[in-house]
């Protein structure tokens, strides 16, 4: 296996994980606005797993395979969107490490945020919509190939239901809540499932010529 395609496979594990990871980095702080260590560590854990799902997505593209006309279509669509998703949550993950370090408490960080969602588009485009359009796209993007027979209904549904799980448990009880992990967990799940395709592991190739 090239590099490319070993990095390819690491990033259905890495970026999933590092969702969690991140969550896990901050317990010591109950999630707070808290900067320091643990502030600083996880958003660099999420960073990095965004980086990860920013190589996962084409992986997922090479996934689905030759596809033509309408399908060809929707792959392309959902990979575009989740793309755009990535660089939110990128550029969002880069503006929250640098309130952590260069703000002294909760009150200056609020203030860098309030500063930085000033400016216009930046509250939708960064922190609110752009930031859920990848989950969003991740979904349908593991229908489509699920559609299209290209991984198992079991991986498409699990992301589906792990994706679900976190948002659900966002709004109603909150990032802190543990349903929130759960949720994370079933996306590593999920997505593990989907690198593998329909076939046994080792047997079906990561990435397919696109044509």
């Amino acid at each position: 296996m090239n590099p490319a395609n070993r990095l390819a496979q690491a990033s259905f594990t890495a970026g999933p994980a590092a969702l969690l990871g991140g969550w896990l980095l901050m317990r010591p702080i109950d999630g707070d606005l808290v900067p320091g260590p643990w502030w600083t560590a996880a958003h660099a854990v999420w960073l990095a797993g965004f980086a990860m799902f920013g190589v996962m997505v084409p992986a997922l593209r090479g996934v689905a395979g030759p596809v033509t006309g309408g399908r060809r279509a929707a792959v392309d669509a959902a990979v575009a969107a989740a793309l755009l998703g990535v660089a939110a949550n990128v550029v969002q993950l880069t503006i929250d490490l640098y309130a952590g370090f260069t703000a002294v408490d909760e009150a200056a960080m609020r203030a860098v945020f309030e500063r930085v969602k000033g400016y216009p588009g930046v509250e939708v485009l960064v922190y609110s919509a752009g930031a859920q359009l990848f989950y969003a796209a991740l979904v349908a993007l593991a229908l489509i190939l699920a559609a299209l027979r290209r991984v198992t209904p079991v991986g498409a549904g699990v992301t589906v239901v792990g994706v679900a799980v976190m948002a659900v448990a966002t709004f109603q009880t909150g990032r802190d809540s543990a349903l929130v992990a759960v949720g994370m967990a079933l996306i590593w799940l999920g997505v593990l499932l989907l690198g593998r395709g329909p076939h046994e592991q080792g047997r079906a190739p990561l990435m397919r010529p696109v044509a």
